[in-house]
């Protein structure tokens, strides 16, 4: 019993015995050693196989499934061996002698190498061992002479094959097709291949050729030059007025106006900033830090354009690595301050004042007055520079930081209506932020059965995000008339209709279980107490 094995060969696929593989695999390597130096070894070897798949083709036709030692021994003998080339100057083996698979016979193929349409006659000429250009002369004086030249020609392409591999171009020649004159004739190939190239090469008109490539790649080249100078003197120029005009900015608003944003104490704008960084030199070094984080990259912006617009071609990295160092001392000079006057806003503490608010009458009155010696909030207030919970504005020329409260109104427990003021602040401990809260100055004042409570109050020098929360606890059966003058300061007040804060004013409210509930009632004709 033997063994079978099946293999791919030049992609044809084939059962063969053990034995006959081996010695298959063995002639196979040896030819690839034989010609692995060369350049044309693959194109060899391919066409090698190519042959020796035909042959195996052919012998299962004759009969039989599967290739035996015998085939692959008929093989090596047709095709020949690598040591009978490896000399090719020496006198040719006697294996030229021995009956080969193709004994000096011819195939008719069209030849693709000498073809002036469809290579048919460079195959006949192959094929009869003339010259094909007799061969065309025949087909044009039959087409003239009224023959079917053109008929013949056309069935002959059609049906005649092509001579693809380098075994059918030997058989199309009526040379053996063996590894000698395959190897040959690939050489041959190739070397004709090299020398049309080296023709090539040394003709006038592609030496023209390429003189005239290389003067129009000069050309554009320098096109591209000259528009790319154009398109960097145009981004330069941009460059340069923006980072110009930019950094002028900043140092105006910096140093020189500082009703925008407030970052030195001068005296034709607020200084909002002096109000928020801690008492030291925090604010001046803040400003040196925003001075160069945005000015850094503000220059830089700055002398790329000069690059660009006169096109300074410069290798040294002194001045990029002094503004880099700059722009980082920047970024920590902001970090530090930054880190210093957060430390202002962690602890948060608020003071609380209760006060009863004992009346005769079954009804009070709630208003809110203006704050700070009778002046008028609105005439103080910049309108540019409202906030929620607080506002800005000039006082007695001095800018100030003006805190608005908000009062809301809910149910109480006790038979009498009570005031819970909550001043809370923030500060560095809960010692400072206490501090903070009680330094609040908020007043209100009761008279008969009005209440009236400030609309506004001021804040210390330094803000700490101080704020007052006003609670009014009234009790069930309890009535009370909200003036105009509470609108802004209420907030989220309760009641049964779910009327809006800003509505709420100028009528009567009457608590009850389930909420503040509308009475009606006429206005009253009453002003707030002024202090």
């Amino acid at each position: 019993m033997k063994k079978t094995l099946t293999i791919n060969l030049s992609g044809s696929v084939f059962h063969i015995d053990d034995d006959a593989y081996e010695k298959l695999y063995a002639y196979l390597t040896q030819i690839t050693r034989h010609f692995g130096n060369d350049a044309e070894a693959k194109e060899i070897v391919e066409d090698i196989e190519t042959r020796i798949a035909e042959i195996f083709t052919e012998k299962i036709k004759n009969g039989g499934e599967v290739i035996n030692l015998d085939h692959v021994n008929e093989v090596i003998v047709i095709m020949g061996t690598p040591e009978a080339i490896s000399n090719e100057d020496e006198e040719k083996p006697h294996t030229s002698g021995k009956k080969f698979y193709h004994t000096g016979g011819r195939r008719l193929y069209r030849d693709p190498d000498d073809k002036v349409l469809g290579g048919v006659c460079g195959g006949l000429g192959a094929y009869f061992a003339i010259d094909p250009v007799i061969i065309r002369i025949l087909f044009v004086l039959i087409f003239f002479l009224g023959g079917s030249g053109v008929l013949v020609y056309l069935i002959l392409w059609i049906v005649v094959p092509k001579a693809y591999s380098t075994a059918q171009r030997l058989e199309m020649k009526g040379e053996e097709v063996n590894i000698d004159n395959i190897s040959k004739s690939i050489k041959e190939e190739m070397q004709d291949v090299k020398e049309n190239f080296r023709n090539y090469r040394a003709h006038p008109a592609y030496v023209q050729g390429r003189s005239n490539v290389r003067d129009l790649g000069d050309t554009l080249l320098s096109v591209i030059k000259v528009l790319g100078t154009i398109i960097l003197v145009i981004l330069g120029i941009p460059f340069l007025i923006v980072g110009a005009v930019c950094l002028i900015v900043l140092f105006a608003l910096l140093f020189a106006s500082h009703h925008v944003v407030g970052l030195m104490p001068f005296n034709n704008g607020f200084n909002f900033m002096e109000h928020i960084y801690a008492p030291g030199a925090t604010l001046s070094w803040m400003t040196v830090g925003i001075a160069l984080v945005i000015g850094i990259p503000l220059v830089m912006l700055i002398y790329a354009g000069i690059k660009m617009i006169f096109r300074i071609k410069s290798r040294n990295h002194v001045f990029g690595s002094i503004f880099a160092g700059l722009f980082v001392v920047g970024i920590i000079i902001l970090i530090i301050s930054g880190s210093n006057t957060l430390g202002e806003f962690t602890k948060q503490s608020t003071v609380t004042q209760s006060e009863k608010l004992i009346t005769t009458s079954d009804t009070i009155y709630i208003s809110a007055k203006k704050g700070q010696s009778e002046k008028d909030l609105d005439a103080i207030i910049d309108p540019d520079l409202n906030f929620e919970r607080f506002r800005i504005g000039t006082l007695n020329d001095v800018d100030v930081v003006i805190g608005i409260p908000e009062l809301r109104i809910v149910k109480g427990d006790d038979r009498e209506a009570n005031l819970i003021i909550n001043k809370t602040s923030r500060g560095t401990s809960l010692s400072s932020a206490r501090q903070n809260a009680e330094d609040i100055l908020f007043n209100y004042q009761m008279k008969d059965s009005t209440i009236n409570v400030q609309s506004s109050y001021l804040l210390p020098k330094i803000w700490r995000n101080q704020r007052v929360n006003l609670k009014i606890y009234i009790p069930v059966g309890k009535t009370i008339y909200l003036d105009e003058s509470v609108k802004p300061i209420l907030r989220d007040v309760k009641n049964t209709t779910d009327t809006y804060d800003d509505d709420m004013v100028n009528k009567y409210w009457t608590m009850k279980p389930d909420g503040l509930t509308l009475v009606n009632r006429a206005i009253p004709n009453v002003k707030p107490v002024k202090k």
